[in-house]
């Protein structure tokens, strides 16, 4: 019966996150929700393929995404399905600095 059930996806972003284990299924009466933890917008990107492989309807990203990351996933999903996201021009999380800033490829070169 779990095609008949709403399926969404939330992916955060955070130091150290590895999508292949930080990753959780909660499921209700009539949705599946799956969220995946990264290190980057690279590794994001990736789950949001696996996510609309697997019939993802919507993804919700973190606030740890900026407005270039969540481009980024909206490109990595080619509109297939939404894509919306908490924003924050900085985190406070993050030490005051936007995911655009601390997930890019280049990400640690630019220090904390």
């Amino acid at each position: 019966m779990n095609d008949l059930k709403f399926k969404v996806a939330f992916i955060f972003c955070n130091e150290g996150c590895n999508p292949k284990k930080d990753r959780s299924v909660i499921e209700s009466e009539k949705i599946i929700m799956y969220t995946v933890g990264c290190a980057n917008y690279d590794q994001a990107e990736v789950v949001a393929q696996e996510m609309l492989k697997k019939g993802v309807l919507a993804i919700d990203l973190c606030g740890a995404f900026g407005y270039e990351g969540v481009a980024r996933i909206m490109k990595a999903v080619d509109r297939k399905i939404p894509v919306g996201a908490v924003n924050f021009d900085f985190h406070p999380v993050l030490r005051d600095k936007s995911g655009d800033d601390l997930f890019q490829k280049d990400f640690w070169c630019i220090g904390l």
